[in-house]
């Protein structure tokens, strides 16, 4: 019986436990997510059905609607991933924020001085200065970090402050427009080619995608880097070492890994990820850095990364979901009498029904693996024992 049980036990493979275990906690937190949400959609006398209805069209109706999906989606991709990196390491990067302020100013700064060179130059210098204004901003948390202990957390926030004042000084001062009359605190306008191409242009879609909707090359590009950072993390020694430190850091170091080194070298990845946060806000749309830069996208990349699961291509999954709630604001502003927070509401909604249903699961799954190592040793007793009285 102990025979049969463990290899009932062993029929499936662990992936497929995991599969099985990570698609219905999702689908249980989305069920629990929905229905909590109606209850309150319904609380202002309105349809609950209706509104998820609207959500869904204002989404996918079009090709537009799509268009408008994914681009809400590239800064989230870019930004869940960052965190992610950070999160694999056995660390939380708050610092993403700061990050991505620093990387708009020095992509500015590259824009409007190296306007001379050609687009097809001119364009990947503004992103690697971009990148190199991020990791430079999150070297300083890391290097206190594995030099002092300081908790990154606590300076990365503080960081995030200080990236603020730098590029409210810049706009002030070496990258204020130079036209004297203007009242707005902003860069120049950059010139055409510095900015980044539009999907549309590209694929002859402007008739069906409008020219307010800026679907640029970043959303594919968001996209390889998921790939690039699942290779890393899955197929590199670095990776390895990098999610060995986060599972277990004591283990990792008396296996002889850095810990200060693999640290840095995680935190600065997650940077120059987090460098890319803003560029479409600025390349794809504004075709200038401002005072009313966007905000606020590294925060929701700690979102994007939780229901993501920390999993790049879950991430990217993430953040298209909420590229489809941003979006289906409009369509429930439009169509309903709700406030614009119930959205919002129901998103945190949906992250702790995920957190909470992960937890369930994974242990759920360690129980049933704890039963197999049982039934395998009360399989193998006998057989030991035999050997035992033989010898």
């Amino acid at each position: 019986m102990a025979v049969n049980a463990g290899a009932q036990a062993r029929a499936r493979p662990p992936w497929v436990d995991s599969l099985i275990g990570q698609t219905a906690a999702l689908g249980g937190a989305f069920l629990f997510a929905g229905l909590v949400g109606a209850l309150i959609i319904r609380a202002y006398g309105v349809s609950p059905l209706e509104v998820y209805r609207i959500i869904w069209v204002y989404g996918t109706s079009e090709l537009s609607d799509i268009a408008r999906v994914l681009t809400n989606a590239t800064p989230l991709i870019f930004s869940g991933l960052a965190v992610a990196v950070a999160f694999k390491a056995g660390m939380f990067n708050i610092g993403v924020e700061g990050q991505y302020i620093v990387a708009m100013m020095t992509g500015a700064a590259a824009a409007v001085s190296l306007d001379f060179l050609p687009g097809f130059l001119l364009v990947p210098l503004i992103l690697l200065c971009a990148i190199a204004g991020a990791v430079v901003w999150a070297f300083i948390p890391a290097i206190l970090k594995v030099r002092t202990g300081a908790h990154e957390v606590v300076t990365t926030i503080m960081m995030n402050g200080i990236a603020l004042s730098l590029v409210a000084w810049a706009l002030l001062n070496p990258l204020r427009s130079s036209d004297e009359g203007l009242v707005d605190l902003r860069t120049d306008i950059f010139a055409d080619k510095a900015l980044l191409p539009k999907l549309s242009t590209t694929f002859g879609l402007t008739e069906q995608i409008p020219a307010s909707v800026h679907l640029t090359w970043l959303f594919p590009l968001a996209l390889v880097a998921c790939f690039l950072v699942w290779v890393l993390l899955k197929r590199t020694r670095l990776g390895y070492e990098i999610r060995a430190i986060g599972s277990s850091s004591g283990s990792a170091e008396a296996g002889g890994i850095s810990i200060s080194a693999l640290q840095m070298k995680a935190f600065l990845i997650s940077g120059a990820l987090g460098g890319l946060v803003g560029m479409n806000s600025m390349l794809g749309d504004r075709g200038y850095l401002g005072h009313n830069y966007e905000i606020g996208l590294g925060f929701a990349g700690i979102t994007v990364a939780f229901l993501g699961r920390n999993h790049p291509f879950g991430i990217a999954l993430a953040a298209l979901l909420l590229g489809m709630l941003a979006r289906g604001q409009d369509g429930v502003a439009v169509s309903f009498d709700l406030p614009t927070e119930t959205l919002i509401i129901l998103e945190g909604i949906l992250i702790l029904s995920v957190v909470i249903a992960y937890e369930i699961v994974r242990r759920a799954v360690n129980r049933r693996r704890q039963k197999i190592v049982r039934a395998e040793e009360t399989a193998i007793a006998p057989d030991r024992e035999a050997t035992d009285a033989a010898s």
